[in-house]
């Protein structure tokens, strides 16, 4: 959930509620044919068709009003491969909470969000990042194990990024409402928040066969734009969480993007994850950023879900909240106006504890990991054990006490 507020002066609080989760994607064929994604050698999409994510927000169009330059972007992740020839010249020294360099991104889904946001085009590939002046600030807080991620390290990762001054904080993670860390999570959220940082998380990816509608945060709380991910038709599946906590629409499907050290290949071509739309959402707000300098957070929210393209202007609804992004248009916009709310739409602007189990009709399949976080990064087991990944993997059907990973690339 976002409140809404200037850091000089009081602004009229607008409810943004966001969720960070569960997302698994819808199949069918990719409108792209991909590359193997193959950590054993170093290879490059030179298809422009790859480029399909950036033209149908126009993000190459907006590129005329802002590109990211000056701005700091922190990824709450698993590291950033700085050795990647997209990310070399994009990535500053940053901070790792788990051991090891901020730069060893055992994991490779902190790699694939850099990209998305602020991958540098080279000779060799199309790939260029929505927000490709953008400075990123890698903030490691997950090991080498896949299955396993702390909320505690997430919350002290985030609240670092907040002291170094990140204007946007991204954070494609999630943990449910009975974390024991849930009061530090929260407490970090609302740090970054008093420190006029963009916070940016995903909706939620729903596990296979699982009618989870529960809350996750840290994009639950308040000062946090959740963000659900389309398919390649433009709508938003039931791969990805609906609910209140649901603020805005980016793709997450067919992506190209960076891949470890190893150069670039297209993910998410079997089902869209919110994991890769959440970086679209924040590579907008580096623009605007950069753009509109003098705007508080709250502002640049405003602007991103008044211009998202929705059925009706003045309504969200729980599937897509104020529709999908539209980059030329909020750097367009001539006002930071919070978007209207329908009469059956009202939105909370006090910050949401943990909600109780009476308000959850549905039963939580995955309980047993509500005390752990439920990370959704890129790579699944078969690239830890074999080195070689030839399609998605949706690790989100087998479900234990730990975190898992649940972005693979393809």
């Amino acid at each position: 959930m976002i409140r809404t507020r200037r850091r000089a002066a009081p602004v009229t609080a607008l409810a943004v509620a966001a969720m960070a989760g569960l997302v698994t994607v819808a199949t069918g064929s990719p409108a792209v044919a991909a590359t193997d994604c193959d950590v054993s050698k170093t290879s490059y999409v030179t298809d422009p068709k790859g480029l399909q994510n950036l033209n149908l927000l126009g993000v190459r169009q907006s590129w005329r009003l802002a590109t990211g330059k000056n701005v700091t972007v922190a990824v709450v992740d698993s590291g950033v491969s700085r050795g990647n020839a997209h990310l070399e010249q994009a990535v500053v020294k940053g901070r790792s909470f788990v051991g090891g360099s901020e730069f060893d991104d055992k994991q490779g889904h902190g790699t694939v969000v850099a990209g998305i946001i602020a991958a540098r085009k080279i000779k060799q590939s199309v790939l260029i990042g929505a927000a490709p002046s953008v400075t990123i600030l890698p903030v490691r807080v997950f090991g080498e194990l896949r299955d396993q991620g702390n909320s505690g390290e997430v919350a002290d990762g985030i609240r670092w990024a907040a002291e170094q001054g990140a204007s946007v904080i991204n954070i494609s993670l999630s943990t449910g409402p009975n974390d024991p860390n849930l009061k530090q999570l929260k407490s970090a959220i609302e740090y970054a928040v008093d420190q006029d940082a963009v916070l940016v998380a995903s909706a939620g990816n729903r596990p296979e066969d699982s009618a989870l509608t529960r809350v996750q945060y840290p994009a639950g709380f308040p000062g946090v734009i959740g963000v659900a991910a389309t398919d390649a038709s433009g709508d938003v599946d039931n791969w990805s969480i609906h609910g209140d906590h649901v603020d805005v629409a980016a793709p997450g499907g067919n992506v190209l993007t960076t891949f470890y050290d190893k150069g670039d290949c297209l993910v998410g071509t079997n089902r869209p994850y919110t994991s890769y739309a959440t970086a679209y959402v924040s590579a907008l707000a580096a623009q605007l950023r950069q753009k509109f300098p003098d705007d508080s957070a709250a502002d640049i929210t405003n602007r991103i879900l008044t211009t998202a393209d929705r059925p009706q202007s003045a309504a969200r609804d729980d599937q897509q909240g104020w529709g999908l992004i539209q980059p030329l248009a909020a750097l367009r916009s001539a006002s930071a106006v919070a978007p209207g709310r329908g009469a059956d739409q009202p939105r909370s602007t006090t910050i949401a504890g943990p909600p109780t189990e009476s308000l959850t009709a549905v039963t939580d399949p995955a309980a047993v990991n509500r005390n752990r976080l439920l990370w959704w990064a890129i790579t699944a087991v078969a690239v830890l054990a074999v080195a070689l990944i030839t399609r998605p993997l949706a690790t989100a059907r087998a479900r234990s006490a730990a975190a898992t990973i649940d972005s693979p690339p393809t």
